[in-house]
Parts: C-alpha cells; sequence; structure tokens
C-alpha cells in the first residue's frame, strides 16, 4: 500500500515567511533564537468530525466550548509587545475557531499592540454561511485579520458559495483563500495526510495511518520556529501533538520566553537535532517535519554548539 504525498502550497508560504522572519530577527536577551509562528487553538471545539481528523472520535475528543483565557491572551501580547514581535499568529489548532463568538476582539488585541504581525486564521467556513456569518467575517477584518484560508470539505458545489461570499465582502484572493479539501483518499484528501503523531488510524486503498511501529531517524524543525498554545493556556511542542503529551508550561502562570527558553524545551531540541524522537509523541508520528524551518533549526544548532 503506497502513502501519497499531497503538500499543500501554504506550506511553502508559511515556509517563506519563517525564513525571512528569523534571518531579520535578532535572539532573544537571554541569547536564545527566536519564535517566528503562534498558533492558537483558541477553543476545545469542532462542528465536524473528519474521518482523517483524530476529533473523529467524539470519545477521545469531546467538544469543549471553552476559550483562551482573555486575561492571559493579553498578558502574552504584552510580552510580545517588548520585542516589537512581528512574526506570525494562526489561529486554528485542535478546534474550529470561528466557534469563539468573540474572535474578532483577540484578533483586535495582536493588531492594537502588533501592528506589523501576519494574523491568519483556518477554518471549516461553516459559520460564515450561518446568519451570524457576515458580520463576524466583517468584524475579523476590521480587527485587523491579516487572511482566512477556508477549507472545503463537502464538494465542488461549495466554490461559489464561499467565492460570493469573498466577493460581496470584496476581498482579494490573498485575504480569502478556498482550499480543497474534499478530495477523495486517491488524492489525500486535498491535505498533507499524516497519522497527527499516532492520533489518527485510517486504512482505505491508497494508504494507511497509524502509529508508528518505530520512531523516525530523523530531525523534527517545528519546536525551533513555532508553539502551539492551547485553549487552556498549556504550550504544546507542536500542532500535532493531538494527545498533549508534550506540555511545556502555561501562559497563564508563566511567559511565553520562559516557556520557550525552558530546559525541557531545550532538552527536546537537542534530541531532534540528533534525529532522536525516541520519546512520545514523537516516537510515534510519520510527520515530515523538515518541509519549514530549516534556517531557525540552523541558528539553534549553532546556540548549541557555542
Amino acid at each position: 500500500m503506497k502513502k501519497k504525498l499531497f503538500v499543500d502550497k501554504n506550506i511553502k508560504r508559511v515556509g517563506d515567511f519563517v525564513d525571512t522572519h528569523v534571518s531579520r530577527t535578532k535572539n532573544f536577551d537571554d541569547n536564545t533564537p527566536p519564535f517566528s509562528s503562534i498558533e492558537f487553538s483558541i477553543n476545545g471545539a469542532c462542528n465536524r468530525r473528519c474521518e482523517f481528523c483524530p476529533r473523529v472520535s467524539k470519545e477521545n475528543y469531546p467538544n469543549i466550548l471553552n476559550n483562551l483565557n482573555m486575561d492571559a491572551f493579553k498578558n502574552l501580547i504584552n510580552d510580545l509587545t517588548s520585542i516589537n514581535f512581528d512574526g506570525r499568529f494562526s489561529f486554528t489548532g485542535f478546534c474550529e475557531p470561528l466557534l469563539t463568538k468573540n474572535l474578532n476582539e483577540y484578533v483586535y488585541e495582536i493588531r492594537s499592540k502588533l501592528p506589523k504581525s501576519v494574523i491568519e486564521i483556518v477554518s471549516n467556513g461553516d459559520v460564515l454561511i450561518t446568519k451570524v456569518g457576515p458580520k463576524m467575517l466583517d468584524n475579523l477584518f476590521k480587527a485587523g485579520l491579516t487572511r482566512i484560508r477556508i477549507s472545503l470539505y463537502d464538494g465542488p458545489h461549495q466554490i461559489k458559495i464561499f467565492e460570493d461570499i469573498k466577493e460581496k465582502h470584496q476581498l482579494s484572493d490573498d485575504q480569502f483563500l478556498i482550499r480543497k479539501r474534499y478530495l477523495g483518499p486517491d488524492e489525500s484528501y486535498g491535505i498533507t495526510i499524516s497519522n497527527r503523531a499516532g492520533s489518527v488510524e485510517l486504512k482505505n486503498d491508497f494508504f494507511e495511518l497509524k502509529a508508528l511501529d518505530e520512531p523516525l531517524k530523523k530531525p523534527c524543525y517545528y519546536p525551533f520556529y513555532k508553539v502551539l498554545i492551547d485553549f487552556d493556556g498549556a504550550v504544546l511542542m507542536c500542532s500535532n501533538d493531538w494527545k498533549k503529551e508534550k506540555i511545556y508550561g502555561n501562559i497563564n502562570n508563566e511567559s511565553i520566553f520562559q516557556i520557550w527558553s525552558s530546559h525541557k524545551f531545550n532538552e527536546t531540541r537537542k534530541k531532534l537535532v540528533c534525529g532522536d524522537r525516541n520519546y512520545k509523541p514523537c516516537n510515534l508520528c510519520d510527520v515530515d517535519g523538515t518541509l519549514n524551518g530549516e534556517k531557525s533549526f540552523e541558528r539553534w544548532k549553532e546556540y548549541f554548539q557555542n
């Protein structure tokens, strides 16, 4: 059974941004190389159960309609203001971001304090075709959203629906990206398919997803350029860690700089520099973590050598 690899075009776009950002950004005060991307899993719910996503299991991934604490979020942004952070923020993670009704307030908090940053949302778009959708979309862009990426799961008939929404709101192709996620398993559903660190089991005529029997022996660049912040404030090493087995701190009681530079985080990085994935969740993961972030990875290697 041969796994067909589909590589999302967005990977290169994000990778180019990360490389450019890290090239122009100085190390932090403790000489730690900087992060370029912060991802938020802003709530604990999704309105869909896709077969290639861990959320297909209601038992393992119940919907939790809690949002990231706004006071903790503001403290985070204030910390980032101290270094004039101009990297990338992404609302995606393990949830459907638009289920957070006041998402525009989070976007505004970033934009008002960090005007040069990039702010993105990844969504299935379902909320946008409800009664509240048009106002929500307007409020998000008024608050300072850079772009929203809409993943279509139902079929090609959705394209016109969302093209009409884009036109009605006078949004450009860069502001409103439409992605075909309704493709069949022969085209990897139109996503860069993976087992989400061993959280997905799926078998069809074209590929099989399951936890690895033996860990890959290769580096992964994720923890060298980005962090994921969950709705409860937990900081994870990777957006593929759906089982949340590697938590490095919590923004409710620590600064993002303390967490990023911590001994615990650095121990993981040192192992990955050597291609060592023999620990959870990396030992079960089939993700090619070298598609983005090579310049960040090299900068951390240099840091560890000095």
